[in-house]
């Protein structure tokens, strides 16, 4: 059985952006030879998150539109009485942090068009995503 915790480190250059981090982990499931198991994605940050979906421009025009349009940035949160980021909690809190994915013959379990993003809701930031795996 082999246990495994990395990290690795994304740049956002936007205040919302959608990114793609899948050549980033499929690297690490070919370098560290995980045949099958559990990978965990997490990003430690409230005000970032991780999805699976497809990376086509205008699908990723339409998530950025989306976000700013239900969490308005410029919005009455409370949040913003002390920091001027609520709408990137509230999002994170909606999308979430983390994701676990099946890693089968040394392939992370993804779809056609799938693939693993962090979405940016607070940035230009740098981010540490973590990478957990418990497998064979």
């Amino acid at each position: 059985m082999k246990v495994f915790n990395e990290e690795i480190n994304v740049q956002s250059t936007k205040r919302i952006q959608v990114i793609d981090i899948t050549g980033q982990i499929l690297s690490l499931i070919k370098e560290r030879d995980f045949k099958n198991g559990v990978l965990v994605i997490n990003v430690p940050h409230t005000t970032a998150t991780i999805t699976i979906n497809e990376y086509e421009s205008g699908l990723v025009k339409d998530i950025t539109n989306l976000l700013i349009e239900l969490f308005k940035p410029d919005g009455p949160w409370e949040h913003n009485k002390i920091d001027t980021n609520a709408h990137a909690h509230l999002a994170s809190s909606i999308i979430g942090n983390s994701r676990c994915l099946l890693v089968k013959n040394c392939n992370v379990s993804l779809g056609t068009w799938q693939k693993i993003l962090l979405i940016e809701l607070d940035g230009p930031r740098r981010r540490r995503v973590d990478i957990g795996f418990i497998g064979e």
